[in-house]
């Protein structure tokens, strides 16, 4: 997308004006720890704060990649593909580089994406197989040289060339006619991936499943009727994965089903933008050629717009990118960039991006551009499928008793906020009911919550079991106790755990002491009066010597019984087992030594009790497989 001439006429104005210019989280995401972009660019996040790496080989105007492994390690990055016109940007070449700045693929200019795509490059990992990863590609507009590439994909290694991975497939033909967009979101299943663009044809949004399968079929949609905004040029996906935003436009995601549904349209950049870490704000640039940023709040009915900044001083906005830190960083060129021999671009940063009074702090870093590249520009950050900076906001839970009267919930941290489940808004609150209760608290740069749980009335236990079918086999038997309220539990044993295993009948007895009392259940169980002596059968046996199941036999339980003989016969009716002891079981040969057939096999079974002179008669049918 050549941004430089096709959105930025008051920049070209600028440059012949100036002539003698040349053409915060608790916890990181390791994911995007490490950041190459633009002119040889980087940052390093591992410290907590960003910090300058030297000796990156990123080349890139707009769009790019950076992907690091759950320790934070950088496993690859790339700018996405090349561009054979010398227009504004020059000849220039896509590659995949890895984390010593080598070149594992070199796309040429005419694999992959395009150089000039907005969101040329997005990595996800390959769903199923550790240590693979999809490089996803995108093209740039359209070109009047060559023919749209669309969405495309490489699969990295990382096993392969010593831990510094190669491409094991290159450029997989995805989706095409689609330029400029492409973003991701996992799965509702936890372990898939849609990946989504736009059709440039019909504006329709392209959703692609990424599974352990690979990557499937394109599923074209255009929700309730509204079609992607033809300004379309940057997609992003809420780290929650509940929103999307492209060309102004707000949609709710459906991760299960991958489904889209237009929600309303906002005065936003459809360029410079991005969501904050906890989803519930969106954050960008009120147009291409305003300096005032914006905040919606997507949680407000209706939603909030909340202006963050409003100097009136020059910038030429880039891309914005949520930070491993929690803060939002985004690209600019201000008017003291454009005064240097060499222009310089700008990293400003909005810190604390979740909080009431998030911080604007502009160009707290400045880069060197290549002048051959646009006269001397970049708006590239690494583009990210933001689930990856989904926060985990700390959170405690407190249980409590009303039982002896009202109870003082205080939050447990403090802060410049104070947001109850009851509405109230006070450091502590007092209940006299039992029920679950929150409070969240937001600091200068954070938002944590408490839940309580109050507990009231009498303590009451339950013990609880299985099923019980036949009570002459029903031991062992588990017991297991639970309680209205938190407290110990004692059984009549002396056991304190949650269960309790009987292996003989009889009565059992659990209390459970809490704050407000003690409670008590028993249970019982009576040895059976009927006669509990009775054999029992598998119906299959499998004689393969794998020493589960080989052998059959009946089994007698509760009882002491004299055998009088064991027989099994095949279906025409031939004896080919035959035993007198108790010991004695068939080990699926016939009489003559030989392998029995699977199939279905008849036998009888004559006892006695030891303490009875009454023969019994038992016969069934059971399977032999192999």
């Amino acid at each position: 997308m050549q941004r430089f001439i096709r959105l930025r006429p008051l920049l070209a104005f600028l440059f012949a004006l100036l002539g003698a210019l040349p053409t915060g989280f608790a916890q990181l995401s390791k994911h995007g720890q490490i950041w190459h972009f633009g002119n040889h660019a980087g940052l390093d996040f591992s410290s907590g704060a960003p910090v300058k790496i030297i000796g990156s080989a990123m080349d890139s105007y707009e769009g790019c990649s950076s992907y690091c492994d759950a320790n934070g390690q950088l496993l690859f990055y790339s700018n996405g593909g090349g561009i054979i016109s010398a227009g504004i940007n020059g000849v220039r070449r896509g590659y995949i580089w890895n984390r010593n700045n080598e070149v594992i693929y070199d796309m040429g200019q005419s694999e992959g994406g395009g150089y000039s795509a907005s969101q040329s490059a997005l990595v996800l990992p390959k769903p199923g197989s550790p240590n693979h990863y999809y490089q996803f590609t995108m093209d740039h507009a359209p070109s009047p040289i060559l023919d749209n590439r669309g969405l495309s994909f490489f699969e990295i290694d990382m096993t392969l060339n010593g831990g510094l991975g190669s491409v094991v497939q290159a450029n997989v033909p995805v989706f095409k006619p689609a330029s400029e967009t492409i973003t991701a979101v996992p799965h509702a299943n936890g372990q898939d991936f849609w990946v989504i663009t736009v059709n440039k044809n019909t504006q329709a949004f392209v959703v692609v499943p990424v599974t352990a399968s690979g990557v499937g079929q394109p599923q074209q949609q255009i929700p309730n009727g509204q079609a992607a905004n033809t300004a379309t040029l940057v997609m992003k996906i809420s780290p929650d994965g509940h929103f999307l935003c492209a060309g102004s436009q707000i949609f709710a995601f459906d991760a299960a089903t991958g489904t889209l549904t237009f929600l309303y349209s906002i005065a936003i950049s459809n360029y410079s933008f991005t969501f904050s870490p906890n989803s519930r704000y969106l954050y960008g640039f009120k147009s291409d050629v305003s300096s005032e940023i914006v905040r919606y709040d997507l949680l407000a009915n209706p939603i909030v717009e909340k202006s963050l900044a409003g100097a009136s001083e020059f910038t030429f906005a880039g891309l914005m990118q949520i930070g491993p830190d929690g803060n939002i960083y985004f690209i600019e060129q201000l008017f003291e960039d454009f005064l240097e021999l060499i222009p310089l671009v700008s990293l400003s940063v909005i810190h604390c991006a979740d909080v009431a009074a998030p911080m604007l702090e502009r160009a707290i870093m400045k880069f060197p551009t290549d002048v051959e590249n646009a006269g001397g520009l970049f708006t590239s950050l690494p583009n990210f499928a933001d689930y990856i900076f989904a926060p985990d906001p700390p959170h405690d839970t407190i249980q409590l008793s009303v039982c002896n009267g009202p109870v003082t919930l205080k939050a447990t941290q403090t802060g410049l906020h104070y947001s109850w489940s009851t509405g109230d808004t006070t450091a502590h609150i007092t209940v006299q009911t039992a029920g679950t209760y929150t409070v969240e608290v937001e600091s200068a740069c954070s938002i944590s919550s408490t839940t309580f749980e109050v507990q009231g009335g009498l303590a009451i236990v339950q013990i609880t079991t299985d099923p019980i079918i036949d009570t002459c086999r029903a031991l062992p038997l588990t017991l297991r106790a639970t309680g209205n309220q938190a407290g110990t539990f004692k059984w009549s044993d002396g056991s304190v755990a949650d269960s309790l295993v009987i292996k003989d009948f009889g009565t059992y007895i659990v209390r459970l002491t809490t704050s407000c009392g003690v409670a008590a259940d028993t249970f019982q169980l009576l040895k059976p009066q009927a006669d509990c002596c009775r054999p029992l059968y598998p119906n299959a046996f499998t004689p393969n010597g794998d020493g589960v199941n080989d052998r059959f036999s009946a089994i007698f339980d509760q009882c002491d019984i004299e055998l009088v003989d064991f027989l099994v016969y095949d279906r025409w009716g031939e004896l080919v087992f035959q035993g007198y002891e108790t010991t004695q079981q068939w080990d699926g040969l016939t009489l003559n030594g030989t392998d029995a057939q699977s199939d279905v096999y008849v036998y009888t079974l004559r006892y006695k009790r030891r303490d009875q002179s009454q023969v019994q008669f038992e016969k069934g049918e059971v399977v032999l497989l192999r």
